[in-house]
């Protein structure tokens, strides 16, 4: 139908150029195929702009043809809408609900991180090793995949339990082996792939899907061993190494409380010189270390066949100035190597915790494993070290005798 067609100057700052002339031209020639090839567009490009506009707008509370003339107020989003018309088919009543809008929300948690970190103690750093001649060419990164501390996992239902006491027990112990079969180097990455956390607020749910979580304990039970699990990883870093740069990405299961974790450890390590964390404001963390460029992302929002572009759009001087080029992502339990895209190796890294039943009912299978990769400056990877969880199992069970979970074999029933 005919509407007044006049964004409000609210909506409009939220558009971009090409989405409001989308929204312009459909409206002046009916539809978008008629309004993409009448401006010499591609329709089905087109197509896809104009409905990422409408979403956009009715995220604002702007749809004139569902009769939203009015933007809602800003920092919220529309949550649901309802009309009412009376028998000769005219609008009259409506019903609007409000809710803080995500983007808004991500902002004053933030800003409430960083001024909670103010006032943090520092925490004491060691002095680090002692030996002479680090290699500074060689970079070893510990790659975390979805660790998912706070999932819950039953024997019977999934083949192995998960819980707290497990996800912290070993992935300490596997971080730990790890550094202990490290060479000597002058500094090292741990790169939390994202999803450290299973769930990331009181309900056990997902904050952008809304998907009920099989989850362990408390929120406040989880957030303190997510804390006691990164704190060790970094000290145990720092007797190894002179500088740990860390990167905590953001993950779909734990994208609050990566926010925060990453301002937590600035806050209580930035007496020091020694720890760095990369900014993860961005969901595209680059880090160039001489002529080898690594991206790390989470991947649960770009796909791994769009992550070559970003990282030579987005970072193109990097790009350009770099001979090797590796994209690490999280969200893919499994190991997964792309061969598509040359110049750029694409990877996904399996994960240590046990699969939820979610995971389990659906089929999902990968091997449980932590990976450390040694990439040079001058010559990029140059070598690799696999931790299988089964590994870390035996450790623990060498190391306190007994105790220790381990899961049975999975046997068929036999007569």
């Amino acid at each position: 139908m005919k509407i007044d067609f006049d964004i409000p100057q609210s909506v409009r700052d939220e558009l971009t150029g090409a989405q409001i002339e989308a929204l312009e031209a459909v409206y002046r020639y009916g539809n978008p195929n008629a309004a993409g090839g009448a401006i010499g567009k591609n329709p089905s490009s087109f197509t896809r702009l104009y409905k990422r506009a409408q979403k956009v707008c009715t995220r604002l509370g702007w749809s004139p043809e569902h009769s939203l003339v009015n933007p809602i107020a800003p920092g919220n989003k529309l949550a649901r809408h309802s009309q009412y018309y009376d028998a000769d088919g005219v609008p009259t009543n409506r019903w609007v609900i409000q809710t803080p809008d995500d983007r808004q929300k991500e902002a004053v948690l933030l800003a409430a991180a960083e001024a909670m970190a103010e006032d943090l103690p520092d925490i004491p750093v060691s002095k680090g090793p002692t030996k002479k001649g680090l290699d500074a060419d060689i970079i070893p990164w510990i790659n975390i995949g979805d660790a998912h501390i706070g999932m819950v996992a039953h024997e019977a239902e999934t083949g192995a339990n998960f819980d707290l006491k497990i996800a912290e027990r070993e992935l300490c112990k596997a971080v730990a082996i790890l550094l202990e079969e490290t060479g000597n180097h002058e500094r090292c990455v741990i790169n939390d792939l994202g999803d450290a956390t299973h769930y990331e607020n009181f309900a056990g749910i997902t904050e952008a899907g809304g998907h009920a979580l099989d989850y362990d304990g408390r929120f406040p039970k989880m957030i303190k061993t997510y804390i006691r699990i990164m704190r060790f990883i970094i000290e145990k870093a720092l007797q190894k190494f002179k500088q740990v740069d860390v990167i905590v990405n953001q993950g779909n299961h734990s994208r609050t409380n990566d926010i925060w974790m990453a301002e937590y450890i600035r806050g209580v390590y930035g007496h020091s010189d020694r720890v760095n964390v990369l900014n993860n404001d961005t969901v595209f963390i680059g880090y160039r270390m001489g002529n080898t460029f690594v991206l790390s992302h989470h991947s649960d929002k770009c796909k791994p066949d769009r992550l070559a572009e970003v990282m030579s759009t987005d970072f193109r001087q990097d790009w350009g100035e770099t001979e090797y080029h590796y994209i690490d992502i999280g969200h893919i339990h499994h190991k997964m190597t792309s061969k598509e895209h040359p110049g750029v190796m694409i990877e996904s890294f399996n994960i240590l915790a046990n699969k939820d039943l979610y995971a389990h009912d659906n089929g999902y299978r990968s091997r449980q494993s932590i990976t450390v990769i040694d990439r040079s400056r001058s010559w990029g990877e140059l070598g690799r070290r696999l931790l299988p969880v089964e590994k870390v199992r035996r450790a623990l069970q060498h190391e306190t005798g007994s105790g220790v979970y381990m899961p049975p074999e999975k046997r068929a029933y036999t007569v």
